[in-house]
């Protein structure tokens, strides 16, 4: 077997051993079995775990991705200079997010749920934009692109099999249902 076989699963054994999915008789039997007697240390041999970098990995996208859609939503609602500029590139994040998403769904990521979830708060606060810049005065296209937002969650929620989704949509419905009979 070659070496780098050989640290790989040395290093999933290793993260066996450090998570407890095996007792620690049975990881040290392993790692000795495949040390092969050799007594150099584990750590010498073993930098990280495949899942551990994975992971690693999967944190700093997450981390990246949401730091663009809070950039994105502050500069939307702050930068009033030319909102249209505004608009149109956190519309262009929105689209990205979503079509990522989407490509991750296809291809079993483990992202996947976080984009929509991106994406859905991207959209929100896209409708919150435009109707602040051209509908200010009228509540209503307020209400409808709220209601539109909600059952785009619902949609989304069944079709994806998302659970928050669907009750994230029921929620929004019905607060949108409460504010709308308070009101008359």
């Amino acid at each position: 077997m070659n070496s780098k076989r050989k640290q790989i699963i040395m290093s999933e054994i290793v993260y066996w051993k450090q998570n407890k999915l095996l007792p620690e008789h049975y990881c040290d039997f392993l790692i000795s079995l495949y040390a092969q007697g050799e007594e150099e240390s584990i750590e010498s041999i073993v930098p990280q775990s495949v899942i551990a970098l994975e992971k690693n990995k999967l944190k700093r996208t997450l981390i990246l991705l949401s730091v663009f859609a809070l950039i994105a939503s502050i500069s939307m609602f702050i930068v009033s200079i030319n909102p249209l500029i505004t608009l149109g590139l956190s519309a262009t994040l929105f689209l990205f997010y979503l079509f990522y998403a989407i490509r991750s769904t296809i291809k079993k990521r483990q992202i996947a749920p976080f984009l929509y979830i991106l994406s859905a708060f991207m959209l929100l606060l896209l409708s919150m934009k435009l109707w602040s810049f051209y509908f200010n005065e009228n509540s209503i296209i307020l209400i409808v692109f709220l209601t539109l937002n909600c059952f785009s969650w619902l949609i989304a929620g069944k079709s994806l099999k998302l659970t928050y989704f669907m009750i994230s949509g029921i929620a929004g419905l019905l607060v949108i249902t409460g504010f709308v009979v308070s009101m008359m």
